[in-house]
């Protein structure tokens, strides 16, 4: 007797065996007897053997490098030019804005005055570099479900490697003449219209659900994420070395050369996923802009699935976003309730910063080595036991007196970084690979519209708790992850109770 898809695929999932992602809903097996009898050529698989070692990884890497190297420096350019060309101070007075030097008590005065103004300037980029590309992420999944995730990546890539260099030529220019702060925003618009870090982080985890084998895309994602902290944490680091021993423009045209690696590895050694088969003809440029890809992506993410697997995927998408909620929120006030509890510098903060990502990357690949392969932990088990650490976290901070406790905070928290990986995984399993891309276009988008309400929020409750307890709003935090945690909990249990009869027995394996 014929085995069904749901026997096939746990039967894979035990045994290890590599496979091509696949529809796992009622219509492939309708597909699979009209393959039958079809006399058409079908194309050959894709050899997932290619994909062994590295996938993006490197891309990743070379990126969040470049952006995290330009980050902090390319503030400092902002202050300087409002410094002198909106408040009218001379280039003395406004020389300690460039971050070279610590400030006197004078300059401080003068770095309030122009930190109001340029702060409408960083409020424009977060909000433009936010909504239009959540906007965007919407057309984009649904698109690249049809014609494939190379071009996403290729279109985000050139977008930031654009953006560069027009930060560089803006910056050459302020070496002869002073320009307008406002200026600063064309380097953003390149990345907005290619659809920013929506469109990025998209593309990738759409890229790794198509290729990574069934039983590593838990793994691959960890992976991605450790690689995509490790080039934020070496860019805050690299970036002030950089910055004192050249000058902004040096260090813009590093990290330019940097994005274009990151193209290049792309470009050269990262292949289209998606099968020749399942890749639409037509005017891509047409399809994009068609607002029933929109529609199409809405009644994908709310229509009726066998298994609660509807329930599963809603539950994971907003624990997701919640999580983003949480870190957005606390990044807001972080600095500033360090250094008013505990008398930290901007050094002290990096450094704290630095090893937090060590210990997060360590964390992550070292409990997907012990606990998932060789405790057999499930990917859903594994994100419960990472928001437990993130509760953890979020408590032993806002109780902390000492400098030493956030340390240990830290620590506790080491595996959080596994969360967004293992959810992601748990959508990648659950979703047929058709449906992938607007699962994840939706997600992504949810997730960067977040913080819009994240920081009113944690900012409110920090001023109207600095007087007597500043730490309060870690209790927001871990109240939060609380919520999350019950949402994955709640998934484990339908998993539970579904045994053997579920198609996607693969989030409980």
């Amino acid at each position: 007797m014929p085995r069904s898809d749901t026997e096939a695929l746990v039967a894979d999932v035990e045994t290890g065996e590599d496979s091509a992602p696949r529809t796992l809903d009622a219509s492939s097996a309708v597909a699979s007897d009209q393959e039958q009898v079809d006399p058409s050529p079908v194309p050959p698989p894709h050899d997932y053997s290619s994909y062994r070692w590295f996938i993006l990884e490197p891309a990743v890497f070379l990126i969040f490098f470049a952006r995290y190297l330009i980050g902090a420096v390319y503030q400092n350019q902002i202050l300087y030019q409002t410094c002198v060309t909106i408040e009218k101070f001379n280039a003395t007075q406004c020389e300690p804005l460039l971050g070279i030097d610590r400030a006197s008590d004078a300059d401080k005065e003068i770095e309030v005055i122009v930190q109001t103004y340029s702060a409408n300037i960083m409020m424009t980029t977060s909000l433009l570099e936010s909504i239009i590309p959540a906007f965007a992420s919407l057309f984009l999944g649904p698109w690249s479900d049809k014609f494939g995730r190379r071009p996403i990546l290729l279109t985000t890539f050139t977008g930031y490697l654009s953006g560069a260099l027009i930060l560089i030529v803006i910056t050459y220019i302020t070496r002869s003449t002073n320009i307008s702060p406002w200026w600063f925003l064309l380097s953003s618009v390149p990345s907005v219209l290619s659809g920013g870090t929506c469109a990025l982080i998209t593309g990738i985890y759409c890229y790794i659900s198509d290729v990574a084998k069934e039983r590593k895309k838990a793994l691959r994602m960890v992976l991605n994420e450790a690689s995509l902290c490790a080039g934020m944490m070496v860019g805050n680091v690299a970036s002030g070395y950089i910055y004192a021993a050249t000058n902004a423009l040096v260090l813009f045209s590093i990290a330019g050369c940097l994005m274009m690696l990151a193209l290049m590895y792309v470009f050269l050694f990262v292949p289209e996923s998606l099968s020749p088969a399942d890749i639409h003809t037509g005017s891509r440029v047409r399809e994009f802009f068609r607002f029933d890809l929109v529609k199409d992506l809405v009644r994908t993410c709310f229509k009726r699935r066998p298994n609660f697997d509807r329930a599963i995927i809603w539950l994971t998408m907003i624990a997701l976003t919640i999580a983003i909620f949480d870190m957005e929120g606390e990044s807001t006030v972080n600095y500033m309730f360090m250094q008013d509890q505990f008398n930290w510098t901007i050094k002290d903060f990096s450094l704290f910063n630095a090893s937090r990502i060590v210990i997060q990357i360590i964390g992550s690949i070292v409990g997907m080595i012990v606990l998932r392969r060789f405790l057999k932990m499930s990917i859903v088990t594994m994100a419960m036991l990472s928001l437990a650490c993130c509760v953890l976290e979020s408590t032993v901070r806002a109780t902390a007196v000492y400098w030493q406790e956030m340390y240990l905070g830290m620590t506790l928290g080491m595996m959080r970084g596994v969360m967004g990986p293992m959810c992601r995984a748990i959508l990648s399993h659950v979703a047929p690979a058709t449906e992938v891309g607007k699962i994840f276009a939706l997600t992504t988008s949810m997730e960067s519209v977040s913080p819009l309400g994240a920081a009113p929020l944690y900012t409110s409750v920090y001023k109207a708790t600095l007087k007597y307890y500043p730490g309060a709003f870690n209790f927001i935090s871990a109240v939060l992850y609380f919520v999350c945690y019950i949402l994955i909990a709640v998934i484990f249990g339908i998993q539970k109770s579904m045994g053997s009869s579920s198609i996607y027995q693969a989030i409980g394996s």
